[in-house]
């Protein structure tokens, strides 16, 4: 998980040693591998591939190491991260040269950061929750290096990491509440699923985001409140398991939108087919645009380039000025323009920043678009959070067993966010 304080492993209850490859599809694999609770049993793949951008013959380029725990051919984490790499290359304007290792268990990362530093990486980015404790033991070992570890904290679990190493994430909360407000606006069973890869604190407060958007909607539409269903499947890329799941929710639950954290297209394809029957079925978006999957199917959804947060270490790095730093990409951060623009002039639906929306259907009506520009543009300047009693239609945020988690003029905060181990009601 991402939280601090408790373990992954411990946290999901699994045991030591779940394999991590042996369900993948061709082309496929695990976005986050520090989520299995252990190494995998699939042999490491590793490969590397140089990039260089070239300004001045002369000037020493920068040299940029990753480690990615999935390999750069799934449509998901890693992915995502390659395509951040090379986009913080192009934008660099120095030289640069940029390499990776993939498919890296969590038990190998210190051996993989011993290969990027033996090739002369000065900047080194580890990309898995599990990486973390060792980057910080490697950040102490090479002080001269620079570390940056995504979707962990700065301090390290052990709460050893020195300032040579920072840390990363992009977060998805405030996307997941706007894709709930389209799901809300076109649902018509009134019943929205959820395709859910482990019970950890990122997937649930998505979860929540999703379902309080949903909710909104729904029940201004209708005065009645939404119900979700949620389908644990305990794998980051398993697209027979997200298929089986999704249909599920459609067949047994009557669900007519499905939001989904897995790492492949599997339910928004679902979500095309039961369309191509003429059964309204909607889905989304996630990590990347996955419009071509479902073209009738997709309605918005969660996009993140990590591509402006590592440009910024570039930077650091190349100019000395390194301060070790702890960012949590939201919407509106990295962007031209922070300010909220009108409605009409909304960038929702456009690439921008860290963290952005995928194009929104009209199927979603005119109102309904309009109500998720405002609040998109609201974000930005923290105007409005999702976790609050206005995200709720001024009621109160209470759990499945009815405990008020948020009243008043509350909103939750970092650390709620970050340890949420609560479903809200509607679920």
């Amino acid at each position: 998980m991402r939280s601090a304080r408790i373990s992954r492993r411990r946290f999901l209850g699994v045991a030591k040693g779940v394999a991590v490859g042996g369900i993948v599809a061709a082309g496929l694999a695990g976005a986050v591998a520090g989520y299995f609770g252990g190494a995998s049993s699939v042999a490491p793949e590793t490969r590397t591939v140089t990039e260089t951008v070239t300004q001045k013959a002369e000037a020493k380029p920068l040299r940029v190491g990753y480690v990615y725990v999935g390999p750069v051919g799934d449509y998901g984490w890693s992915y995502g991260h390659d395509r951040g790499r090379r986009w913080a290359d192009e934008h660099f304007g120095l030289p640069v040269e940029s390499f990776y290792l993939e498919k890296v268990p969590e038990a190998e990362v210190g051996s993989a950061i011993e290969t990027l530093i033996g090739k002369g990486a000065d900047l080194i980015i580890t990309t898995s929750f599990g990486y973390m404790d060792q980057t910080a033991e490697y950040a102490e070992k090479y002080p001269d290096k620079y570390f940056v570890h995504i979707s962990g904290y700065r301090s390290g679990a052990a709460g050893n990491a020195p300032q040579n190493m920072s840390a990363a994430f992009a977060e998805f909360y405030q996307l997941y509440y706007l894709n709930g407000l389209a799901a809300g606006a076109v649902t018509e069973t009134g019943v929205v699923g959820y395709v859910a890869a482990f019970p950890i604190p990122e997937v649930v407060r998505h979860i929540n985001a999703f379902v309080l958007g949903a909710n909104y909607a729904y029940k201004k539409r209708t005065g009645r409140n939404i119900r979700a269903h949620v389908e644990w499947i305990f794998n980051w890329v398993a697209p027979d398991k997200a298929r089986s799941a999704a249909i599920a929710l459609i067949e047994e639950k009557n669900c007519d939108v499905l939001a989904f954290t897995e790492d492949t297209p599997s339910v928004l394809q679902v979500a095309e087919e039961y369309q191509n029957k003429e059964r309204k079925v909607w889905s989304f978006s996630h990590y990347s645009d996955m419009r071509e999957y479902g073209p009738k199917a997709h309605l918005t959804g969660q996009i993140a380039n990590w591509g402006p947060i590592y440009l910024d270490f570039y930077r650091m790095v190349a100019t000395k000025s390194w301060i070790s730093v702890d960012i949590w990409g939201r919407i509106g951060d990295y962007v031209p323009y922070r300010w909220r623009k009108p409605v009409e002039e909304s960038t929702a639906g456009q690439p921008e920043g860290v963290v952005y929306l995928a194009p929104l259907n009209p199927v979603i009506p005119e109102e309904w678009i309009a109500e998720i520009k405002e609040r998109y543009e609201e974000m930005k300047e923290l105007l409005f959070e999702p976790f609050s009693v206005e995200g709720n239609l001024g009621e109160p945020i209470r759990d499945q067993n009815g405990e008020v988690r948020i009243s008043g003029s509350e909103r939750a905060d970092h650390q709620m966010l970050w340890s949420m181990d609560w479903l809200v009601e509607y679920v």
